[in-house]
């Protein structure tokens, strides 16, 4: 039952944030609002493609760190084990199997623990949004209708964002420690899985952490370089503000892969068309982006998974 409740509630997320697109440009269209004509400059757009494979290089490199005391990866086995994972998650709702398609390349016997592996890694990248999301609040961005209350309690709401990323990071590198403790006895299989959160080191929980940083503040570059395509030029620091919240929201609405540009979308025109820009170009820019950094590199891993079963 709480699978279809999931599932029906990824629907819903889906189907209300392509409506909230259509609404928008609707609205843009019927309410008098001038429609400016665009094409896409040339040089953002290159740039923003050219950062696609840093992004996923940081990933593959993090990868390896994490799976070290498991299974020495080279950068080309890592890279297969990351696109083959993303892949999979595209027909997984909130990317659940991207482990699945991750640890079909490691050995067998290190497969369980590979699957907490990725976890930790998925548990980095959200501390990471989370953290550049609390430091793009604490410099007062232009914030949405519906976050107004926040910024109307802006010192109150600070302080507990700040409280809450300081005890994340306890969590997270407290993370091998707390899985020591845990003992499951009727389900070994699951004890195990736990406990091999405590086989990684702290150097490879601050190292994954750190890649993850860096990889946020690439998604971030990437999408400023894409609204700057669009004619939609914002300042190093109003992008940072609003796309660093945008993908904090973003991280955390239950969606599918496959509807998530529509999600993206939609995130972007409440943070972003404050500060400027029509709908129409704010959602290009976000899908054109979501081809880019989601689609291309799925469809590159679904090759890859289907030429190794062969």
């Amino acid at each position: 039952m709480k699978k279809w409740w999931a599932s029906g509630l990824r629907i819903v997320v889906a189907a209300l944030s392509l409506a909230f697109i259509g609404w928008k440009v609707y609205e843009q269209l019927t309410c008098g609002e001038p429609f400016v004509a665009f094409a896409p400059k040339a040089t953002p757009l290159l740039a923003a493609m050219l950062l696609m494979p840093l992004n996923w290089l940081l990933e593959t490199h993090k990868w390896q760190i994490l799976t070290a005391h498991l299974q020495q990866l080279t950068m080309a086995e890592s890279l297969r084990s990351v696109l083959s994972g993303l892949a999979v998650s595209m027909l997984t709702p909130n990317r659940v199997g991207d482990f699945a398609g991750r640890i079909a390349w490691l050995k067998p016997e290190n497969r369980t623990s590979g699957a907490m592996s990725d976890f930790v890694g998925g548990f980095a990248q959200m501390l990471a949004i989370a953290l550049l999301g609390v430091v793009a609040f604490c410099m007062q961005p232009v914030l949405p209708v519906f976050l107004e209350w926040f910024g109307q309690h802006y010192a109150a709401t600070a302080a507990v964002l700040v409280a809450l990323a300081v005890a994340l990071c306890g969590i997270y590198f407290c993370i091998g420690a707390a899985a020591r403790r845990f003992s499951f006895g009727c389900w070994p299989w699951f004890e195990r899985f736990v406990q091999a959160a405590g086989q990684h080191s702290k150097s490879q929980l601050a190292k994954s952490l750190f890649l993850s940083l860096c990889r946020s503040a690439v998604f971030i570059l990437q999408l400023q370089l894409m609204l700057q395509s669009v004619e939609i030029d914002l300042s190093a620091i109003d992008a940072f503000r609003s796309i660093a919240l945008m993908y904090c929201f973003v991280s955390v609405i239950p969606s599918f892969a496959l509807a998530e540009w529509g999600v993206r979308g939609s995130m972007a025109l409440l943070f972003i068309v404050p500060l400027g820009g029509q709908p129409t170009q704010i959602v290009a820019a976000t899908v054109a982006l979501w081809l880019i950094n989601v689609a291309v590199p799925a469809a590159t891993g679904a090759i890859i998974t289907m030429l190794r079963r062969k």
